[in-house]
């Protein structure tokens, strides 16, 4: 027989309130939870951070030119850069275009990782699993629901993560090619897989709350998160354009400033808050969509099973009531 830990009094939330103050408070009393998530995210993610510093340098140069170390080290210096005098850096001339070119590929390896883009994928769906019971306000016990989110679905997030490394590879050499054709048609194509990496951005962290909330197969999870993203579509770029603001934005006006201020706060608001937040926050939406186009069975236990009628059934049936 399983036991199941009492919940505690202050993890539920009257009904009356809306999404927005839900969000806010279970973000706020859970803090503790969330930078705990935030910390271990990149710990357990370190070896593919190598993986992502060697996209950074093979990727950035193929998109455009000036990336290419030896072309932004001349850039630079032509340019007459010098270190940062609040950092008391005496370095000028290839030295300091070194150290910006250095911080420039820290930032696409924090933004890679913090976008599930680049991640190891049985440790976001045991991280899902605790975005899943924060904003069912089914309690939090922490190491037990991230374990149980791994063993439930390591297979299914295994295949995610691969899925999301080759699609975001593939998605910015097309980038990267049609940039540089030297045509017209190229700036429209390539407009579009920009377009594009952004909103498999947000559908890759779909996919793992769907996975977690949801018993089906992979292929039906990746066309339910894309259905999603067209059901709701005006929404869904306000999400696309959090991420935009918090993941690459702002840590870039942060991490290129080199202050010691802001490399500060960098580290502190992303390495431990930030990173969290926003995948709770896309977890948060992401349920408020699974209640409304996916509704599990009713039961006295949590809504873990799903029949796998998909969503096309539900928009069917809408259709014929309009």
């Amino acid at each position: 027989m399983a036991f199941k830990m009492k919940v505690p009094e202050n993890d539920y939330v009257a009904s009356e309130h809306g999404p927005v103050y839900n969000f806010l408070y279970s973000m706020w009393i859970h803090i503790l939870q969330l930078m705990s998530v935030n910390l271990l995210l990149f710990i357990f993610n370190i070896p593919t951070m190598f993986l992502a510093y060697g996209m950074s340098l093979f990727f950035l140069p193929r998109i455009n030119s000036v990336f290419d170390v030896n072309n932004f080290i001349e850039v630079m210096v032509s340019n007459g850069i010098v270190g940062n005098d609040t950092l008391n850096n005496e370095v000028a001339g290839e030295d300091a275009a070194v150290q910006l070119y250095f911080l420039l590929i820290v930032f696409c390896v924090v933004f890679l990782i913090s976008s599930t883009l680049v991640c190891i994928g049985p440790f976001q769906a045991g991280f899902s699993q605790i975005y899943r019971n924060l904003r069912r306000q089914s309690g939090v016990f922490f190491f037990a629901d991230f374990k149980e989110g791994i063993v439930d679905n390591w297979k299914q997030a295994l295949a995610a993560g691969l899925i999301s490394i080759i699609v975001t590879s593939a998605d910015l050499l097309a980038i990267g090619f049609y940039m540089n054709s030297n045509s017209k048609v190229g700036v429209f194509i390539s407009a579009f897989f920009i377009a594009f990496f952004f909103v498999f951005m947000l559908v890759q962290n779909m996919v793992y709350q769907i996975m977690v909330s949801r018993d089906l197969p992979l292929h039906k999870i990746y066309r339910n998160a894309f259905l999603f993203f067209l059901m709701e579509f005006g929404p869904c770029l306000g999400m696309v354009g959090i991420m935009i603001v918090f993941l690459i934005v702002i840590p870039f006006m942060l991490i290129l400033n080199t202050s010691y201020l802001t490399l500060g706060l960098f580290v502190f608001i992303y390495g431990f808050v930030l990173v969290a937040v926003v995948q709770y926050l896309l977890a948060f939406f992401t349920g408020g969509l699974l209640h409304k186009y996916m509704p599990a069975p009713k039961t006295s236990d949590e809504d873990d099973e799903y029949d796998e009628d998909d969503i096309e059934e539900s928009e069917e049936s809408d259709a014929e009531s309009v």
